[in-house]
């Protein structure tokens, strides 16, 4: 039953959601007309207990609902963190409200200044009204949504990097969100008989409870005793709109059509699309319904559409030219633990030393390293090692290449161990659905020939060694190139290693460092600040 649930569980939900909403329109518009009449006037609220509660409000709560509990599915289905959905909820519902507020308060204020009249704009001269206190009372009339859009999407950028969660990913769930609120939100302006456009030739096609909130003759409030004439329902219009957009997104979305990042950008033209008729509508009847926010006689609503759907196409576009490797989206759950080899995996120092000691006896005998002196090769590239003692470059890669050939047979003379639970943290995180990645600054070869020795290969989804790039570690590329092949972003990613450097270059990526504190560099290594530090590779299964 479970199982069936799960199979159809988006089925259920939008099936319920539909029911909701069907059974608030057929309460908020159950017998209003002759409420209307009988009460002298319309009216869009309704009493609990003598408080007044305007049905707006109502469908705006509903639509907000509705948004986060899709927002929640896909949290769950990607393997996210719902702690940072209720966060962002509570942070963003109060920012959005906020930008649509002061878009609208700035949007007056400019079409003042426009006028020539700033000094009797009611903002100027009573500043608590930008609050909604009008000197008795609080009351939030005037917001314009354009706002709400953008201080949400700024706002997401400095959240998303301290919860460490893809922006691209967050906007991909605000954007349905905003769609939901919208079509749920307009259609509360519509209950509320707010902005229309003309004279509709006809529209008896219309059901009755449609046509009946579309006649504005006797104005907004008084009921119509005469023969009506129906305006066309601009907000209505932007509601069924946004509710066709929103089904878009909800049919493609888990098909391999959206990168992440896509939904956003199909939002904004998507919205600004339809904003820019239904504003058209409203100024075409603006000697009726008021004229809407503009400066200089030109729609403000219209040039911020316009500005979001070139918004909307730079996202597509650029995206696609900059950030070729982002995933699908319904990718964007995948995992990945990436290991560094020398030191984190595999116990090598022995090998590394014997190595190292016949090469220098072969191109460089009059120098005896030390002990500490042999550790330093642990790490780093083989040029980069042999570059502190050699200056001639021909000479450095024919040390590189002697080094090479012995590793080899020492490979399979001497053989190399796993550090303990090696194989038993592996096991358990491909189990559990971890991609595993190694990253090394070792040639490819002898990375896969370790593993393969310690049957740890059959674990590994990728291996990068250092003939796979160009920039080694600190640099971020050996990571990013793992990260690229595996088609999992670095917020859903995490390094392990013993060096400085796997740490440095995990931070490079923006992704969680995780240092093993039986590294030779431990002070290093604390010095480069991991996010985490273990001592034995068996507790990675308590961080995973």
């Amino acid at each position: 039953m479970k199982s069936s649930f799960k199979k159809y569980q988006n089925y259920i939900v939008f099936g319920g959601f539909a029911l909701v909403f069907m059974f608030l329109v057929f309460i908020a518009t159950f017998n209003q007309v002759e409420r209307a009449k009988a009460g002298g006037g319309w009216d869009s609220t309704f009493n609990v207990p003598g408080l007044p509660v305007a049905w707006y409000a109502v469908f705006i709560m509903v639509g907000i609902i509705f948004a986060t509990i899709l927002g929640y599915l896909e949290f769950k289905r990607a393997e996210q963190d719902p702690e940072i959905l209720w966060d962002g909820l509570l942070i963003f519902v109060f920012v959005g409200i906020l930008g649509a507020r002061l878009w609208y308060v700035f949007s007056d204020i400019l079409r003042s200044i426009t006028e020539g009249t700033l000094a009797n704009n009611d903002f100027i001269k009573n500043p608590l009204l930008i609050i909604g206190y009008n000197g008795s009372s609080f009351e939030l009339a005037g917001l314009a949504i354009h706002g709400g859009i953008i201080f949400v999407f700024i706002g997401l950028i400095f959240f998303t990097r301290r919860r460490k969660i893809s922006y691209w990913f967050m906007l991909d769930i605000v954007a349905p969100g905003f769609l939901i609120g919208q079509a749920m939100g307009r259609w509360g302006n519509f209950m509320n008989r707010e902005l229309y456009g003309p004279v509709m030739n006809n529209a008896n096609w219309l059901p009755a409870f449609i046509r009946e909130r579309m006649d504005f003759g006797a104005g907004v409030y008084n009921v119509n005793t005469g023969t009506p004439e129906y305006h066309h329902p601009t907000f209505l219009y932007e509601s069924l709109w946004n509710l066709v957009g929103l089904i878009i997104i909800l049919a493609f979305r888990h098909k391999k059509k959206f990168r992440l990042g896509d939904m956003l950008a199909f939002y904004l033209v998507w919205y600004g699309v339809g904003r820019i008729p239904t504003e058209t509508l409203r100024i075409l009847e603006s000697s009726l319904s008021g004229e809407p926010l503009s400066a200089g006689g030109v729609s403000i609503s219209i040039l911020t559409s316009i500005g979001l759907i070139i918004a909307g196409l730079l996202v597509f576009f650029l995206k696609r030219k900059y950030q070729k490797n982002l995933p699908y989206y319904d990718e964007y759950g995948k995992k990945a633990v990436l290991f560094d080899l020398d030191g984190t995996l595999l116990d090598t120092l022995a090998l590394i030393k014997v190595n190292t000691r016949e090469t220098f006896k072969k191109f460089l005998p009059n120098i005896n390293l030390s002990d500490d002196e042999l550790k330093a090769f642990f790490g780093p590239t083989l040029h980069e090692s042999f570059s502190w003692y050699e200056k001639d470059p021909k000479k450095i890669e024919q040390m590189v290449t002697f080094y090479r050939e012995r590793n080899r047979i020492n490979h399979h003379e001497l053989g190399v161990k796993g550090f303990p639970h090696a194989y038993e943290a592996l096991e358990a995180l491909k189990n559990n659905g971890y991609l595993i990645g190694v990253v090394s600054s070792k040639k490819k070869e002898f990375v896969e020939l370790g593993l393969e020795q310690n049957d740890l290969l059959k674990f590994v989804d990728v291996v990068v060694g250092s003939d796979d790039v160009n920039k080694h570690k600190p640099h971020p590329e050996p990571i990013l190139k793992a990260l690229e092949i595996l088609n999992v972003t670095k917020e859903n990613a995490t390094y392990v290693g013993d060096h400085a450097n796997d740490v440095l270059a995990a931070k490079a990526c923006g992704m969680r460092a995780i240092g093993v504190s039986y590294s030779i560099h431990y002070r290093e290594l604390l010095a480069a600040k991991p996010d985490i530090v273990i001592d034995d590779l068996e507790k990675l299964l308590k961080i995973f």
